[in-house]
């Protein structure tokens, strides 16, 4: 199945080889970045003379995560993704472009040098593999030492990317780090981070939980537990949920609602950790926009509404597994410049899910993804520094 890789974590501190937790940090956002700076326009237009699709939930907000690669080590700032398996970063002979140079206000990428790693394994393989059916990453397979939070898995399998979409290249994103399942179709037999990683934890789960972190607030901005539950930020009441396709973090929407619209109807839901926007079926998106009084603006690409009336907007109610799921106003609308807000939505028509459910969802709930009993479970998230 396609992936969307959608972008978020920040891999810091060993708490304990069986448990630990690692703290979250946010990047800034690229598209607020270029409007105020006048280049958003130009931008547009360079990408419908390429044909390619915008990925609106990498032009926003994300969190970040820090890994490091090979011997010695090698550093790499990537996003930690539920939706994919996949380790890969950037090759030192990366083709794309902005591959080697700064661009947009993003600094110089961090690109992998297998000649200077003494733990490089070459597997002598190519490896391809798509994102929405219209973008693709390319590169070479191999197995090397991968470390987050001074946790080691030895021989992971790998890509040294040397081809990837534009997106990448345009934000402070060195590559992904894939927590998903190892029996997707993309991956062809390599060995997953989670895969090395469940054996040697105390349970075989994983918390993420994340909140809005501005320039007044001191606190993380979220943080990932490995091998256990975080009782200290995340309500102890948990609703456990199957999944709702075999391999896929994810379950059941059964309804939806917001404003007068009401829609009974049972949808399957993907758990995208790094998804800077929501994404939802045509018919909701629809009604969103009814709802929200929201106006294409054709320079930013993006329904927007007056920053001023965000907090009176309707919120988004989701159905999941009989109780109510909220999404709210200030999660869901983003800051684009002075003035303008836009809604963090998009349609889900051409895809393979019904529901994307990344950040805006994830700031409301704690999630429990649970490798053993194959379901994902939610909790009221509780801690607010």
């Amino acid at each position: 199945m396609t992936r969307r890789l959608i972008v978020l974590f920040a891999l810091l501190g060993l708490a304990s080889t069986a448990q630990f937790s690692v703290p979250l940090r946010k990047s800034g956002s690229l598209r607020q970045k270029m409007i105020k700076e006048g280049r958003y326009s130009e931008y547009l237009l360079q990408r419908k003379s390429t044909g390619k699709q915008n990925f609106y939930d990498t032009m926003d907000e994300f969190y970040l995560a820090d890994i490091s690669l090979g011997t010695p080590d090698q550093h790499f700032t990537v996003s930690v993704d539920t939706a994919s398996s996949i380790v890969w970063v950037l090759d030192v002979n990366c083709d794309s472009d902005n591959c080697k140079e700064p661009v947009q206000n993003v600094p110089l990428k961090n690109t992998y040098n297998s000649s200077a790693s003494s733990s490089f394994q070459d597997s002598n393989k190519n490896f391809l593999f798509p994102y929405q059916g219209i973008s693709e990453v390319y590169g070479l397979l191999g197995k090397e030492k991968v470390t987050m939070a001074g946790f080691t898995l030895t021989n992971q399998d790998f890509i040294r990317a040397t081809v990837v979409p534009e997106f990448y290249t345009l934000q402070p994103v060195d590559g992904v780090l894939g927590l998903g399942w190892p029996d997707q179709q993309e991956l062809k037999g390599v060995g997953t981070p989670m895969q090395a990683l469940l054996s040697q934890l105390d349970q075989p789960i994983f918390t993420i939980w994340m909140q809005r972190a501005d320039n007044s607030t001191m606190g993380s901005p979220g943080s990932i537990t490995y091998g256990g539950f975080d009782g200290e930020a995340c309500d102890k009441n948990i609703q456990y949920l199957p999944l709702a396709q075999p391999g896929v973090w994810g379950f059941f929407v059964e309804g939806s609602s917001i404003g007068s619209f009401k829609r009974t109807q049972k949808e399957t839901a993907i758990s995208a950790s790094s998804s800077g926007y929501t994404g939802v079926p045509t018919a909701v998106f629809s009604q969103i926009v009814k709802a929200t009084k929201a106006k294409y603006n054709w320079a930013l690409a993006a329904y927007t509404v007056s920053c001023s009336t965000i907090e009176h907007l309707p919120d988004l109610n989701l159905n999941i597994g009989g109780n109510t799921y909220t999404i709210k106003s200030l999660d869901y609308v983003l800051h684009l410049d002075d003035g303008h807000c836009a809604l963090a939505f998009f349609s889900t028509a051409s895809m393979n899910a019904d529901w994307i459910l990344g950040d805006a969802f994830i700031r409301g709930y704690c999630h429990v993804y649970d490798f053993e009993n194959s379901r994902v479970g939610l909790s009221k998230f509780v801690k607010r520094d």
